[in-house]
C-alpha cells in the first residue's frame, strides 16, 4: 500500500459556491511518485474535530501542467468536502497518497480518434483531465463531450471546465 506525504496547498480556487479546485505543491524529492495518468484520483487525509478522515478526489488536470489540482464540491453533510470549502487555505499541508485509478487511457501523438465521453456534475473531474490530454499529445484527435448539471447547481469546476 502506498504510502500518505504531507503537500502544500499552492492555490485554492473558488469556481462555483459549492466547489473549490485545490492545488498541490510537490516537492521534487516526490515528483516521480506523484507522476500520473489522465483519469486517475488523490486520496486525501486530514484530522477534523480528532477524527482522522480520507477522500478520493480525481485529478483535473493533464500531466504536464505544472501543479497537481483536484476539485473538490461541498456535499450535504459532506464533513471533509465542508472543511476543504471553508476551511482550508493556500500554505496548509494536507496528507495526499500518491495517484491512483484505471480510468484511463494512453493517448499517442501519431492517433487521430474520436473519443466521446458522458459527465454528469462533478463526474467531469476526471475527464477534464483525459479532455486536455488527448487535445495536447493527439493533435489530430478529437472530443465530444456530453455534460448534464441540474439546475440550478453548476458543474464544480465552473469556468474551467471550457476547454
Amino acid at each position: 500500500m502506498s504510502d500518505f506525504h504531507s503537500l502544500t496547498v499552492a492555490s485554492i480556487e473558488r469556481t462555483t459556491r459549492d466547489a473549490v479546485i485545490v492545488a498541490f505543491t510537490v516537492p521534487p524529492a516526490l515528483k516521480a511518485s506523484y507522476q500520473f495518468r489522465p483519469g486517475q484520483y488523490l486520496t486525501l487525509r486530514t484530522q477534523i474535530n480528532g477524527e482522522s478522515l480520507r477522500r478520493s478526489y480525481s485529478i483535473c488536470v493533464a500531466p504536464h501542467d505544472p501543479l497537481l489540482r483536484v476539485a473538490v464540491k461541498r456535499l450535504n453533510d459532506g464533513v471533509f468536502s465542508s472543511w476543504a470549502n471553508e476551511h482550508l487555505k493556500v500554505g496548509d499541508t494536507i496528507e495526499v497518497m500518491p495517484p491512483d485509478g484505471n480510468f484511463t487511457t494512453e493517448f499517442k501523438p501519431g492517433n487521430q480518434r474520436h473519443y466521446a465521453a458522458f459527465a454528469v456534475g462533478s463526474g467531469i473531474t476526471p475527464i477534464l483531465s483525459l479532455i486536455k490530454s488527448a487535445l495536447d499529445i493527439e493533435a489530430q484527435s478529437s472530443f465530444t463531450l456530453f455534460l448534464e448539471t441540474v439546475p440550478p447547481a453548476p458543474s464544480c469546476c465552473g469556468k474551467r471546465s471550457k476547454i
